[in-house]
């Protein structure tokens, strides 16, 4: 008699840093009932675009809709497995205890960008946030050149960080990467006309191990239960 063992999968995830307050907790229920496990990487869009062109293969990615194109176009990913999971804003802190700036207005975030001492945001060539605060928000705010002589470019993880610690004064980034960090204020979001609301979804990479746990993984994470894990930390609905 052939007995035939099943192993547990673990699933290789590549996602953008701001989903990470929320991906584990969503996955959970997933893990519980299917034994299969979930391993995840975290980095920003523009790395982990640089680890795919390398060569890197995990099961899934999740990333800004903005990036499957090109992905699709160099047959990186499997067709038909895309699954919108979670909607991201931009928005601004301060350190705790710092009087907190009102942004609620175009016109008032420029006076806060152009009062603040020091100011960090993610390195444009390596995050979403970044590339739009330094290509749209700035320029539109005609302020560029000046934040830029006082900002602090971001690699990667909760740049927040810094403000906490004290060594910068205020930091532009995505929210949900901003709400988990301990010792600063959120001041609020960009003002409507300046935010930018970033679609982040999990496709199944082409070549992934473990193809069939994947695609499970991420209907789990798109269900309305995995939905609600992201929703109940901060995070905007497809």
């Amino acid at each position: 008699m052939v007995v035939t063992v099943c192993h547990a999968a673990e699933v290789t995830v590549l996602a953008g840093g701001a989903v990470k307050s929320a991906l584990e907790a969503a996955a959970a229920p997933w893990a519980a009932e299917t034994g299969d496990a979930m391993k995840a990487q975290y980095a920003p869009a523009g790395e982990m675009r640089k680890r795919i062109a390398a060569g890197e293969r995990p099961d899934i990615v999740v990333i800004p809709v903005e990036n499957l194109a090109a992905l699709e176009r160099e047959g990186a990913i499997e067709a038909g497995t895309r699954r919108d999971l979670a909607v991201v804003s931009i928005g601004v802190a301060v350190r705790k205890g710092a009087p907190v700036p009102d942004v609620s207005t175009p016109e008032k975030l420029k006076e806060a960008l152009l009062a603040a001492p020091s100011i960090t945001y993610m390195d444009p060539s390596r995050g979403t946030s970044g590339k739009h605060v330094d290509e749209v928000v700035l320029p539109r705010l005609a302020i560029r050149d000046a934040v830029r002589a006082k900002a602090t470019l971001g690699e990667g993880g909760y740049i927040a960080e810094k403000v906490a610690r004290g060594e910068v004064a205020l930091v532009l980034h995505s929210m949900t990467e901003m709400a988990p960090v301990e010792g600063i204020a959120i001041a609020g979001p960009l003002p409507p006309q300046l935010q930018k609301n970033t679609v982040y979804a999990g496709v199944v990479m082409r070549g992934a191990k473990h193809p069939g746990a994947a695609a499970r993984l991420l209907d789990a994470l798109a269900s309305p239960r995995g939905r609600d894990a992201f929703s109940a930390r901060g995070y905007g609905v497809p």
